[in-house]
Order: structure tokens, then C-alpha cells, then sequence
């Protein structure tokens, strides 16, 4: 099943995005490839959403970021998941915002977080520190022709290691500070650092209805084996944790997977299709 086109008429997608990488006159095959770090606060949606990226994408390195998780225990939790995929690619112990706001609800889905939704029976903290971020960073992209970036979380980690990136094309999950609104947890984390995001980058978010939320029997047509199945397992330990929740990072990393299947409403991107048509294309790119 696929998208049906639609025309994408924002200035920071003026390139013509296919499968995720963007065609530039006749450059060679090589040079177009795209390389993917990835910056995540490790929410349960994103799990999910590196599970419908990385199949398809050379996943170079990954930045936590304080949002959902804290960083120490959120990059131990991060690197156990990628094991399931194969070999793994660094996992990078980013920042905290200053001056978080405190949320009633975030202490619970925190701790089940960071323990990969309970399946681990603590959280384990990493030792590593964010000290050398950019330099790790620009190690993990050389060779690189060009380089997508995937924000799920906060961009209080971004500017520490921005200069390592030339030039990245950024898909942001969520909305900008420009079209903030009450829901939109990763600007609202880190405020100042949202605020200061790049303009280039294309901020993907779900429309207001229907629900888009993630289902039993979404993670039940989930493959048994590899990354799918640790995801099943992880997702099937508590489903209280997710239940009711939405497709929100899923939604940005499949824009990585079919960009065409997305349209402009205000400053943002949308998927053009209904719930149960989005779940299928999420669970068609995880398998």
C-alpha cells in the first residue's frame, strides 16, 4: 500500500524527496545517499519510530535528549533496543533542558520508559557524558553524501553538536515555536531551545481528529522476529502505557519512508490518510 502524491509546496522541501533522500540534478548514486542521526528524548513512540526508520535508512548515530527520559538511564535503554536490529550505531548521551516544567503525569511514564516500557526491571544509567558530543557526532557522519536529521524530542541537545552537520536536512516531530501549541511536548520541554531551532527544518504532526492512536492489534501484526518482535514484546509488556496515546513520532519517521504521502496545513506536514490506513504503513515499514 502506498500514499496517494500530493504536491508538498514548502520552501525547506524544495527538493524532490524519494524513499527519504533528496535528488539534486545528476548527482552520482553515492553522493545521494543519505546518512541518519537521530535525536530522541525516548518516549514509547519513539521506539516505535526508530523501528520504522532504520530499516530502510543507514542510522549513523543517536542523541538522547532529556524529555520523556533522562538522559543516562534513556541511553542505555535506546542502545539495548537497537541490539535488535544488529549491529548498533553510537548512542550518544546529549543534554537536559535548564529549566523544565514540571508534569503530574511525567514521573510514570518516565520510569516505564527508561525501562523499556517495564521490560527491564530497573533502569540501568550509562556512564558516558555529552562532554564530547560534536566531535562524536562528526565521527559517526564521515563519508556521509548528505545527512537527515530526525528530532523526536527537545533541541536542547542540537546546538552542542550542531556544527557537526553541514548543511542536514531536518525533520522535526511536532510543531515549531512559531506554531506552538498546548500539546506540543517537545517545544514546550525546552522552550528556549525551541525557539532558536533552525528554520530549515520541516516539522511533521498529526491532524487535530480522528484519535491516529497505536492499537492492540497494531502491535499484534507486528513480525515475532528482530527489531519488530523486541518492539512487539516491549509494546505488549504494558499497554496501559500507550493506550490512548497517538502516532506522534511514528508519523514524523515515516515521513522519512513515503515524504509524498504528507500535505502542508499552516507551517507543518500532515499525513494525507486515516488512522487506519497510517497503521498500516507504519506496521508494512517496522516489518
Amino acid at each position: 500500500m502506498a500514499f496517494g502524491r500530493v504536491a508538498i509546496p514548502l520552501a525547506a522541501l524544495a527538493l524532490v524527496w524519494v524513499g527519504g533522500s533528496a535528488l539534486a540534478g545528476d548527482e552520482p548514486a553515492a553522493a545521494r545517499k543519505a546518512c541518519l542521526v537521530v535525536d530522541t528524548d525516548v518516549g514509547l513512540d519513539d521506539y516505535r519510530a526508530f523501528a520504522v526508520a532504520t530499516p530502510s535508512r543507514d542510522l549513523r548515530a543517536v542523541v538522547v535528549t532529556e524529555g520523556i527520559s533522562t538522559v543516562p538511564n534513556a541511553t542505555t535503554a535506546m542502545s539495548m533496543f537497537l541490539a535488535g536490529r544488529g549491529p548498533t550505531p553510537p548512542v550518544l548521551p546529549g543534554f537536559a533542558s535548564p529549566k523544565p516544567p514540571a508534569y503530574d503525569w511525567l514521573p510514570p511514564v518516565r520510569a516505564a520508559a527508561e525501562r523499556m516500557n517495564d521490560l527491564l526491571a530497573a533502569p540501568v544509567p550509562t556512564a558516558a557524558t555529552g562532554n564530547h558530543l560534536a566531535d562524536q557526532v562528526r565521527a559517526s557522519v564521515q563519508g556521509c553524501g548528505r545527512v537527515d536529521l530526525l528530532v523526536l524530542g527537545p533541541w536542547t541537545s542540537y546546538r552542542h553538536y550542531a556544527s557537526a552537520l553541514r548543511d542536514p536536512h531536518i525533520v522535526a516531530s511536532g510543531r515549531s515555536y512559531a506554531e506552538n501549541n498546548p500539546d506540543n511536548f517537545n517545544c514546550e520541554y525546552d522552550v528556549a531551545a525551541c525557539r532558536t531551532a533552525p528554520h530549515s527544518a520541516v516539522y511533521v504532526d498529526l491532524p487535530a481528529t480522528p484519535a491516529y492512536e497505536p492499537t492492540a492489534d497494531m502491535v499484534n501484526r507486528l513480525a515475532p522476529t528482530g527489531l519488530p518482535g523486541l518492539l512487539r514484546a516491549v509494546l505488549q509488556t504494558d499497554p496501559s502505557q500507550w493506550a490512548g496515546t497517538r502516532l506522534w513520532d511514528d508519523t514524523a519517521a515515516l515521513f522519512l519512508v513515503e515524504p509524498q504521502g504528507y500535505a502542508p496545513n499552516g507551517a507543518h506536514l500532515e499525513p494525507t490518510v486515516g488512522e487506519d490506513e497510517l497503521r498500516t504503513l507504519l506496521i508494512d515499514a517496522i516489518n
